[in-house]
């Protein structure tokens, strides 16, 4: 369970916002609870608004995930890539053509790793406070994209080849991701001024 002295960090953005407006365990508790699980319908939302280019759609995820680990931190962020990822293995339809164990295995699956080890590594980058200054965070969500892209394209290549994965996962997304990267890197420091 998400006991809150292992989760919290006053370092992040979501933990200091928690932690200046309660001192009580159990809310600071609950809160993380819905956090994690509203991070998670973020997730799912982001990845329902695609442009379906084959076999890898164009969605909003990447996006997303970075401002989740660069937000909540990498306990908090990796706990809720990991809840939506585990929704996607029971069945739930939350990835971007559905859901299911299988999915993993086909051409998207390694870019749905990747969101688990970007969050993981700029969750990490955010509870140093990289997230507080727009370069700091600039640099840490091309790092975390830069895990997504590897994973993602060394899957694709091993089922696909690797042109093929150049071709229909990378090329059609670099441009668009960097300056959906780059707008999330400037806006992160802003948001962290709301916690202050």
């Amino acid at each position: 369970m998400l006991h809150q002295t292992n989760i919290i960090n006053n370092k992040t953005w979501i933990g200091k916002l928690i932690s200046k407006n309660t001192d009580n365990v159990n809310i600071k508790t609950l809160f993380l609870i819905i956090t994690v699980f509203l991070g998670s319908l973020l997730l799912i939302a982001s990845a329902k608004i695609k442009v379906p280019l084959y076999p890898v759609p164009m969605t909003l995820q990447p996006m997303a995930v970075l401002m989740i680990a660069m937000l909540f931190g990498r306990k908090l962020a990796t706990f809720t890539v990991g809840l939506y990822i585990f929704k996607g293995i029971i069945g739930l339809p939350v990835f971007a053509f559905g859901g299911g164990l299988a999915y993993l295995m086909g051409p998207t699956g390694g870019f749905i790793l990747g969101f688990f080890v970007s969050a993981f590594i700029v969750g990490y980058l955010a509870d140093l406070g990289w997230g507080k200054k727009v370069l700091l965070s600039i640099i840490s969500m091309l790092i975390g994209m830069g895990v997504i892209y590897t994973l993602g394209i060394f899957q694709l290549a091993l089922l696909k080849g690797f042109d093929y994965a150049l071709l229909k996962g990378f090329y059609p997304f670099i441009l668009g991701d960097f300056y959906k990267l780059l707008l999330a890197g400037i806006i992160t420091p802003y948001i962290w001024k709301i916690s202050k």
